[in-house]
């Protein structure tokens, strides 16, 4: 069984027009993710974890250090490639996390009703 063990942050995207946000918490904790298992089982685990303001269902996961977003219905297996230089660069020392988000389709929609 393989793993990825990370650190996971959120941002409260519950307001769409706040552009301080930061990821929170401020001290991360880590998580270990299955990469056999697909991510769309595993967020709920994340979200407890980081007692997050995001509704559950609106949910995405993105990496911090390019800020693309992984596919929820995917294992980590089958999206290597994106995790590859998460992985790599993580390793000299800097700390990426994979930040919990409303998903970006949720944000627009929030903001063009506002």
């Amino acid at each position: 069984m393989a793993t990825l063990v990370c650190r996971v942050q959120f941002l409260d995207d519950t307001d769409p027009f706040n552009s301080t946000n930061f990821p929170e918490p401020t001290r991360p904790p880590h998580y270990t993710f299955r990469e056999d298992i697909p991510l769309i089982n595993q967020i709920a685990g994340v979200h407890r974890l980081l007692k997050a303001p995001q509704k559950l269902d609106d949910c995405a996961l993105q990496l911090s250090h390019n800020g693309s977003y992984l596919d929820l219905e995917s294992t980590l297996a089958e999206q290597r490639d994106e995790l590859e230089s998460f992985q790599e660069d993580g390793g000299r020392g800097k700390k990426h996390s994979i930040i919990l988000r409303t998903q970006l389709s949720v944000r627009v929609h929030a903001c063009i009703g506002e």
